[in-house]
């Protein structure tokens, strides 16, 4: 069974029913591993093969554009780095071009906030990370400790250039509420990454299936 975790409905409304995939839905940022745990012993018989964490992600590098997909090859949590299991990055890779995805491979930085500004953005860049998100470092870990084999699929929101208008360190869905006219502007970005979510999703569950077993 693959797991595909993720924390809002527009990032998963597009993947298609499949037979042993399971969409579960958890908090953002580090809430979202102990969210993870509680759902999988509520409502799986079993350990899952394979942890998919997907979503939205801010572009760090000028070429991912808002719907391009992010393959991470490692997470970067904190002070600790992770990598991504080789055989399961190049099964997804090679999944991907079959079906013809645009998308990037690289390091992810996961933090505890969004990154909002321009100016963070571009400091992240400097350190290396081509995307940023808040749910990838949390899982990676919870995974790692438990021996569940993980992948992190993301979907460019807001490119480098960009600016959310969201409200730093107010709660997403608050900001949205107290700006509603800014958040208006994420509508379509929204559609595009999470259309691209569900295309991407079926062909990398294939991909793998074999190396699954």
């Amino acid at each position: 069974m693959i797991v595909v975790s993720a924390c809002f409905r527009a990032e998963t409304a597009w993947i298609p029913p499949l037979p042993d995939l399971r969409v579960m839905h958890t908090p953002v940022g580090k809430s979202a591993a102990r969210a993870l745990e509680s759902g999988l012993n509520r409502l799986l018989p079993s350990t899952p093969t394979l942890v998919l964490s997907t979503g939205f992600c801010g572009g760090l590098v000028p070429s991912l554009h808002s719907g391009k997909l992010v393959l991470a090859e490692t997470i970067h949590d904190g002070e600790e780095t992770i990598p991504i299991d080789s055989t399961l990055l190049t099964s997804a890779k090679d999944a991907l071009r079959a079906s013809g995805f645009d998308f990037a491979c690289g390091p992810i930085e996961s933090l505890d906030r969004v990154a909002q500004t321009k100016e963070e953005k571009q400091r992240l860049q400097t350190e290396g990370a081509i995307a940023v998100d808040m749910e990838s470092g949390p899982l990676a870990r919870w995974t790692k400790e438990r021996r569940i084999r993980f992948l992190s699929l993301r979907a460019v929101l807001d490119p480098v250039e960009k600016e959310l208008p969201f409200a730093a360190g107010e709660p997403l869905l608050r900001s949205v509420l107290r700006h509603p006219l800014a958040a208006l502007t994420v509508v379509l970005p929204v559609i595009r990454a999470g259309r691209a979510i569900g295309r991407a999703i079926p062909a990398v569950a294939s991909g793998l299936k074999e190396g699954l077993k």
